[in-house]
């Protein structure tokens, strides 16, 4: 026997004795050798068939799993990294813990700046060290890559990294959470029977916490599948499982859309109903019942779409769908009412058909059966399409025969508006001091006729007659919401035309008619006017009463800016971002027993046991945790929403802590700022502890990198800017498609990519935090350089755009209070007032030196 067969025999007799000892029966037959003459041993009892290619799939469900396979597709994605399993030999452990934490919290860093490629990678460097770095320390890095990898859209990395939760650290707290989270990253790679394998797992290991968004999830992916009644019965085991109402009913429209193009009709009606059984809002009812009406024309029931279409015309004439709803009606021969004709016509914007109807409604009526609103909206019509002299005639209409109707005012000023936007100015004058004159028992309309009569004057030349005009309002109609604002167009009219003694005097009346932050701007006013003609101590005790009067505002802060003879934006000379947070939270919570005297008598940081065990809390915390953050945030702000109402600031301070450590930025804030605003003090008066919760400083590494070594801007301005434009929130989106933490619209976005050289970026890049810091850093040092380094001016372009900002400060000679007054969009306004206190703000509580 040569050397070759002497082996072959002894492999043979190898396997006999492993047959035996595997106790592996002869009915299942001895594996047979190949074309080799190697036969391959397998612990699966019957090898899985080959498809066409000659490929065979195998699956690895954990034990215990419930998971099973759908059909012959693959059902799962071998991990794509070379993670080594647990039971391999590995050589004798050697770590350096240090500086396996340090790798962590470095990936944790990338994480939340924006960095996903450099955060994965990282992560992947810990959870490759198996056997070296310990399991929990191990889980944790694969549970965060997995989060960073479906952030950044790696789906098949955050499919590797929570197989090693689930495969090699089974026993980890985070399993059932990395099964969800793994059917995220299937769903992104279209796996679709792996992902609702997954989420039916995640169902089984933690039922009852958030099922409703997971039986979602399964039917997305039968849906996906083809598998329209498995979807459907899962989409309504997502509705009995329950969630809050808003995300509710947008469950609800998604599962009507899907039987409406599946065509079932009659279920899509039914959660159109279900919506309206519980909805409250005109304009929601009104587009929902108009969803309805058009699934039962799609079903061929016109007789009940026009029933529904009919109650839309009645009962919602206001909103959008009611004009469609009306050419329902008409194309379908129904008769309708002339009045709610016109009236649906109007507010949908088609003035010439609302003309039409109220003219032909009013020629076939008698008077007593025209409603008096018909005439003012046919007034409102008539100067819509051009025709004031028209317009007159209605609203004198009105004004001759309905001389006791509620609407008689609102005629008279309308007459006024007609002729002021017809370019009359002296007869829109004429007719407002008229109703003043003439109707002077009408308060609420004479005293708007005098604001107007007093704005015209002083925007065309008169500020004399201005003058006179808003003092004649404060004086007649002291309560007015017009009064205060008039004498404050008065004041600065005569601090432009440099008329100290009138403006202090003027000034003087607003601090004893207004309250808040009218009465605080009023007093600063005040305090500077007396300072000019050196009168100190009632300067000083203007200041005073400016910083009382709203603590929070820019005025206060100003009035503090003024009697410290500090300049505008002035940095600290040294800046301070660590403290001793077990000393300043000690200090909060004896504030706070203080104040409120509660019974608890440990810590007040941690969640009340109320709080703690409320289903919201529960919810948001496993909706954050599994990356759900619209969702976990609706559940948070629900209890926050009621925190505010019942004033419990004890609530909102726990909430505050609690919210900050999960990361939620926004709603910690928000939190903060409840806990202080119900404690009825300002910013500054309450303990740092908790002003710095409702100031942070996130992203401070960022802002000290990408702004201030980047760009030289203050980090101050830079942190104040941010929680005006986003409150730290970096998945901000505006209604105006502005992103991120600095809030950059995409056109600007390619500009500063373009300025910076940046190629390889995209709109959603912008919700990244270095990017965001970065184009905003950019866009305000460009800014600044515009106007010589002077911030006002420069947040007043950020907001307002460079062009305006330059006719402003212009105007203002530099001044920053004049450049308040010459500022002609409320929002720029307000938003350099409220980034001037935020900055002073930011100034006390970490400027140091």
């Amino acid at each position: 026997m040569d050397f070759t067969s002497l082996i072959r025999t002894f492999l043979a007799f190898i396997l006999i004795l492993l047959m035996s000892a595997c106790n592996l029966t002869s009915t299942e037959g001895l594996p047979t050798a190949d074309a080799e003459n190697i036969i391959y041993v397998t612990a699966t009892p019957q090898l899985p068939t080959p498809d066409a290619e000659g490929v065979i799939y195998i699956t690895t469900t954990p034990s215990g799993s419930s998971a099973q396979v759908v059909n012959d597709a693959p059902t799962a994605v071998l991990p794509s990294t070379e993670i080594p399993p647990t039971d391999v030999p590995q050589a004798t452990p050697t770590v350096d813990l240090a500086q396996v934490d340090q790798q962590v919290a470095e990936a944790e860093r990338f994480l939340d700046n924006g960095h996903f490629e450099e955060s994965v990678d990282t992560f992947q460097a810990v959870v490759a060290q198996s056997g070296i770095v310990p399991n929990d320390i191990r889980a944790e890095a694969a549970f965060k890559l997995g989060q960073a990898a479906l952030r950044e859209g790696l789906f098949q990395e955050a499919v590797d990294a929570l197989t090693v939760i689930i495969d090699q650290i089974p026993d980890d707290d985070r399993v059932a959470q990395a099964y969800f989270l793994r059917g995220d990253a299937y769903s992104g790679l279209s796996l679709w029977q792996n992902a609702i394998a997954d989420y039916q797992q995640y169902l089984s290991l933690r039922p009852g916490l958030v099922d409703s968004y997971a039986y979602e999830r399964i039917g997305d992916g039968f849906l996906a599948e083809g598998n329209l009644d498995a979807a459907l019965a899962s989409y309504d085991a997502a509705i009995s499982a329950g969630r809050l109402l808003v995300p509710e009913l947008i469950l609800r429209e998604k599962l009507a859309r899907i039987d409406v193009n599946s065509g079932r009709y009659a279920q899509a009606v039914a959660q159109y109903d279900a919506i309206l059984s519980v909805s409250r809002l005109a304009n929601y009812r009104a587009s929902i019942e108009f969803a309805a009406a058009q699934a039962l024309i799609q079903a061929g029931d016109t007789e009940n779409a026009l029933i529904r279409a009919r109650l839309i015309f009645d009962s919602y004439p206001q909103t959008a769908q009611a004009y469609p709803a009306m050419q329902l009606l008409l194309d379908n021969g129904a008769e309708i009412d002339g009045w709610k004709r016109g009236q649906v016509n109007y507010y949908y914007g088609d003035y010439t058909g609302a003309i039409e109807a109220f003219n032909e409604y009013s020629s076939s009526h008698l008077l007593d059966a025209i409603p008096e609103e018909l005439y003012l909206l046919l007034g409102l019509s008539y100067r819509e399409i051009g025709n004031p002299d028209a317009a007159v005639v209605a609203f004198q209409t009105l004004l001759e025969q309905y001389p006791q109707s509620a609407l008689f005012g609102d005629a008279l000023l309308e007459q006024g508006r007609t002729r002021f936007l017809s370019g009359d100015i002296p007869a829109a004058i004429e007719t407002y001091l008229g109703i003043a004159d003439t109707y002077n028992y009408l308060e609420d309309a004479a005293s708007e006729a005098l604001w107007r009569a007093g704005y015209l004057f002083g925007t065309n030349g008169d500020p004399q007659s201005a003058r006179e005009t808003f003092t004649r309002l404060a004086t007649t109609y002291p309560d007015s919401e017009w009064a205060a604002n008039g004498l404050t167009l008065a004041a600065s009219a005569a601090v432009t035309a440099e008329q100290w003694d009138v403006a202090e005097n003027l000034y003087g009346r607003i601090a004893s008619l207004a309250t808040g932050e009218e009465q605080a701007a009023a007093y600063l006013w005040v305090g500077r006017l007396a300072q000019q003609r050196g009168d100190a101590t009632n300067a000083d005790q203007a200041f005073t009463l400016a910083i009382q009067a709203a603590p929070d505002s820019y005025f206060a802060q100003r009035a503090q800016d003024i009697r410290l003879g500090q300049v505008p934006f002035t940095p600290p000379s040294q800046l301070q971002f660590e403290f001793d947070e077990a000393v300043g939270q000690a200090e909060a919570e004896a504030w706070l027993r203080q104040l409120y005297q509660p019974e608890e008598t440990g810590s007040l940081s941690q969640l009340s046991v109320a709080l703690a065990s409320d289903p919201r809390v529960i919810r948001g915390q496993e909706l954050n945790a599994l990356s759900v953050y619209d969702e976990a945030e609706e559940e948070f702000s629900a209890i926050l929403d009621e925190l505010r109402a019942a004033g419990d600031a004890i609530g909102a301070y726990q909430m505050a802590i609690y919210l900050r450590d999960l990361g939620l930025h926004r709603l910690s804030i928000v939190a903060a700022a409840d806990t202080i605003v119900i404690a009825g003090v300002g910013t500054l008066e309450a303990p740092a502890y908790i002003a710095r919760m409702r100031y942070p400083a996130y992203y401070i590494d960022l802002i000290e990198t990408e702004a201030r070594d980047g760009f030289g801007i203050d980090p101050l301005l830079m942190l104040a800017l941010i929680r005006q434009e986003s409150l730290f929130n970096e998945h901000a989106i505006s209604s105006a498609s502005a992103y991120g933490l600095t809030q950059v619209v995409p056109s600007t976005g390619q500009y500063i990519a373009d300025s910076l050289g940046i190629e390889d970026w995209q709109t959603s890049d912008l919700i990244r935090p270095y990017l965001s810091i970065r184009f905003g850093a950019f866009y305000l040092a460009e800014q600044l350089r515009l106007f010589d380094g002077s911030p006002a001016p420069a947040l007043a372009a950020y907001n307002g755009g460079p062009g305006n900002a330059l006719d402003w400060n212009a105007l203002a000679g530099g001044e920053i209070d004049l450049l308040l007054t010459t500022i002609t969009f409320e929002e720029t306004q307000r938003y350099v007032q409220r980034i001037y206190s935020h900055y002073n703000i930011y100034r006390a509580l970490y400027g140091a030196g």
